[in-house]
């Protein structure tokens, strides 16, 4: 007698049989399991998932294939299905290389012919990718979010959709009342109209655009702010959204506006401050010159107006250089050693100064306010000089530029003042601004000047280094 064929197979009905080849070829991943979870069919998809051949799957059990921190979760799911409820839940899986995926699990009670649950028929969906992007997504909110920048997303109308809290801390205006408006709400009327008539133009060509606005708060204060606004494209390249990226630059704005106030102030007062010099000068010059017609040159008198009268002229080229133009043609280092030794030497009656050149090209550019380092250093020599003193001035070029030494046989400067010497208000007598303004000035064309120790503790020395043509 043939024998009868049993109507259960590896815990399968013959319905169920039926569905096998329909269940391995859906594009999702499908298990069938009995009640400890031990996995008695898995379609190719899932086992692709995992990288699994699906024979190898057959047998065993999903706990072996998650990590021990997700069996409390699928415990407790499965528990569910055993009374008959379906659950929906995510897990991390573990694939064969050891990798770690995450699937989405629909799972619903398998029964028998008596209406018995016997195991858990489940649809398995990997969303490892998706959860990634979702990450990826929270990162950028989050950035966006924290941004000092303020951010705007409108739709194509320019309604907005999407306000960063920056937004709202900078406009005085909220999420809420913002959303669902037009940025044109900000506008003060005093952003000229062909700027946003370039914004729409270069935005809807799919272009970025970058300007400046002048907005208007909530609270109606004005606020300055650059902008960089470009499209948003789907994966057709189709414009979807605009985004808008805006610094707040008032404060900056505000400090320029002072700036160029103070330098007009100062301009205007420079004017006038060089009109009354000049003029008191010309009349001080005037006088001298008479005077020194009148007076015997062998006279001490005569040689104290000397002074006075050099040290006008030097006042009225000091006035000249400030009163013009930046100079741009190129000039000699040499020129301006020979007018400072003729100026310094009318000036000071003590002072003698030499000039020793060992090169042909001694060019520079933009000398406008060189000639105040060697009138200050020259005058400084004499000044402190307790007799007569002679300043050596050696000019040479190396690949580093114009290499000038100056030199004096004075007192020298004191050792606790060396370290200091370039620093604003280092000097035995008050001021000391002469040798911070001489390296300001030496710094502003690309040059340096340094103190010399000389160690025989006599005379001063600084080497000034100046850029050639």
């Amino acid at each position: 007698m043939p024998q009868e064929e049993n109507p259960m197979r590896n815990g399968l009905t013959l319905d169920e049989k039926d569905y096998r080849e329909l269940l391995t070829y859906l594009p999702e991943g499908v298990v069938i399991t009995d009640l400890d979870e031990t996995l008695i069919f898995v379609n190719d998809e899932f086992a692709s998932m995992l990288g699994y051949m699906s024979k190898e799957l057959v047998g065993m059990n999903v706990k072996s294939l998650i990590s021990e921190r997700e069996i409390v979760l699928l415990e407790k799911e499965s528990a569910k299905r055993a009374i008959g409820v379906s659950s929906a839940y995510n897990l991390r899986m573990i694939r064969k290389d050891g990798g770690e995926i995450i699937v989405k699990i629909s799972g619903v009670p398998r029964r028998n012919e008596e209406d018995n649950v016997i195991g858990t028929m489940a649809v398995v969906i990997d969303i490892t990718a998706e959860r990634e992007k979702e990450l990826e997504l929270l990162k950028l909110s989050s950035a966006i979010a924290a941004s000092p920048t303020s951010v705007v997303i409108t739709d194509l109308e320019g309604t907005i959709e999407y306000v960063n809290p920056r937004f709202s801390e900078l406009t005085g205006y909220t999420a809420k009342e913002a959303i669902g408006n037009n940025p044109r709400v900000l506008k003060s009327g005093r952003t000229p109209p062909e700027v946003y008539n370039e914004l729409w133009e270069t935005i809807k060509s799919g272009k970025v655009w970058r300007g400046r606005f002048i907005n208007r708060m909530k609270n109606g204060e004005l606020y300055w702010e650059d902008a960089w606004i470009s499209p948003i494209k789907n994966h057709e390249g189709s414009i979807t959204h605009f985004v808008a990226v805006k610094e707040d630059i008032t404060r900056n704005v505000v400090a320029e506006e002072k700036l160029k106030l103070s330098n007009k102030e100062l301009e205007l007062y420079a004017s006038f401050l060089q009109h009354d010099l000049r003029n008191d000068l010309h009349v001080l010059m005037n006088h001298a010159e008479a005077a020194l017609m009148m007076i015997e040159t062998e006279s001490r008198v005569f040689e104290y107006i000397q002074i006075v009268q050099a040290a006008s002229e030097r006042m009225v080229n000091l006035l000249d250089i400030f009163g013009h133009p930046a100079e741009t043609d190129e000039t000699t280092i040499i020129d301006i050693l020979e007018r400072a030794k003729t100026q310094a030497e009318k000036t000071h009656s003590n002072l003698t100064v030499n000039i020793e050149i060992d090169t042909e090209n001694s060019e520079i550019k933009s000398a406008r306010l060189i000639p105040m380092v060697f009138d200050n250093l020259l005058r400084n020599a004499a000044r402190f000089a307790e007799k007569n003193v002679t300043v050596t001035i050696t000019v040479s070029r190396n690949e580093n530029g114009i290499s000038i030494i100056v030199s004096d046989d004075g007192p020298g400067i004191p050792n606790e003042i060396q370290l200091r010497l370039f620093e604003k208000g280092a000097s035995t007598t008050g001021g000391g601004h002469g040798l911070y303004l001489t390296k300001k000035v030496i710094e502003s064309y690309g040059g340096k000047i340094n103190y010399v120790q000389n160690m025989n503790q006599t005379g001063t020395c600084f080497h000034i280094l100046l850029p050639a043509k």
